[in-house]
């Protein structure tokens, strides 16, 4: 049994934990957004209130504010709270059972920005091999579904993005970046992870399935293969330093990055995509370059690895 383990759901079984998280989020889901929702009464309308009736229209512009709520809110639903309350009935304290004060060198801090950012190139290329993959023609109707899921995230995430003020900006980097980074890798590398690595006692399969269920929740089909590496990234960056707030760092800065390179390029003040990095193959020298980049940073986390439990 791991040390973090010391609540009342400390000595069940790995599949038991899994279960009664899947029983937490559920439950935890509904009871955020009805209480949100309740909130949200006095300032919305009977129209707005029929159109969810007749079935909500997510890319009216006239919506976009209460998308911008419900997107916090089904974030705090799913990941934030559920993730508190398991690691209290699990680990007594939420601060042990995810390591919260594990202190680590700061230098390790600024490696885990590095990664991602030399990540890119390799991404962007991932997304491209991603976005190529085709279904046989017995399962074209699956594809076109696929396609056109994909299209509405899209259309949806554009219109966040589309914001002209610095306001608008610090606030998708509030609603993109950090309620994102602390739930998610709360959620996964903090609790899935560790119950994997519990079950399987292997720390890398327990990295790679929870990286599997990380994309497979973005429910993006075309950009399963971007967010398998990214969340197999993190998975390495936790388990190698300790800490979870390296990997929650890291993802701050991988949507931050995007949210603010999108702003900057779509108000005119920057003439670059970055997102086209990796997606060319004029660009290979710059996908290789992430290759090498990556590896070297992970290397170094893994060395440090070694080192602490040699010490521990």
């Amino acid at each position: 049994m791991d040390k973090t383990d010391v609540g009342m759901f400390g000595e069940l079984h790995p599949f038991m934990k899994l279960l009664l998280l899947g029983f937490i989020v559920f439950f935890s889901m509904i009871a955020v957004m009805f209480l949100g929702s309740l909130l949200l009464i006095p300032f919305i309308s009977e129209d707005w209130l029929s159109s969810i009736l007749r079935g909500f229209e997510y890319t009216r512009h006239e919506n976009l504010n209460i998308l911008r709520y419900m997107q916090i809110l089904s974030h705090i639903g799913l990941f934030i709270v559920p993730s508190l309350l398991f690691a209290k009935f699990a680990g007594g304290r939420i601060s042990r059972y995810f390591n919260i004060n594990y202190r680590v060198e700061k230098m390790l801090y600024i490696l885990g920005a590095l990664v991602i950012i030399a990540s890119v190139p390799l991404i962007n290329y991932l997304i491209e091999l991603n976005m190529r993959m085709t279904l046989p023609d017995s399962m074209s109707h699956v594809e076109d579904w696929m396609r056109r899921t994909e299209d509405n995230a899209i259309e949806i995430t554009e219109m966040f993005l589309n914001v002209g003020t610095l306001q608008g900006l610090f606030f998708n980097i509030f609603m993109i970046a950090v309620i994102p980074a602390i739930g998610e890798e709360f959620m996964f590398r903090g609790i899935v992870l560790k119950i994997l690595r519990q079950w399987s006692k292997n720390i890398h399969i327990a990295i790679w399935v929870s990286a599997i269920l990380f994309s497979a929740m973005h429910l993006q089909f075309y950009g399963f293969l971007p967010r398998l590496f990214l969340g197999a990234l993190l998975g390495y960056l936790f388990v190698w330093s300790g800490n979870i707030w390296l990997p929650v760092l890291a993802h701050f800065v991988n949507n931050a990055m995007a949210v603010t390179v999108y702003y900057l390029a779509h108000n005119g003040y920057l003439n670059i995509n970055y997102e086209e990095l990796g997606q060319e193959t004029t660009s290979i020298f710059y996908i290789i370059f992430s290759m090498i980049m990556v590896f070297f940073i992970l290397f170094i986390f893994y060395r440090y690895y070694i080192l602490r439990v040699a010490y521990d």
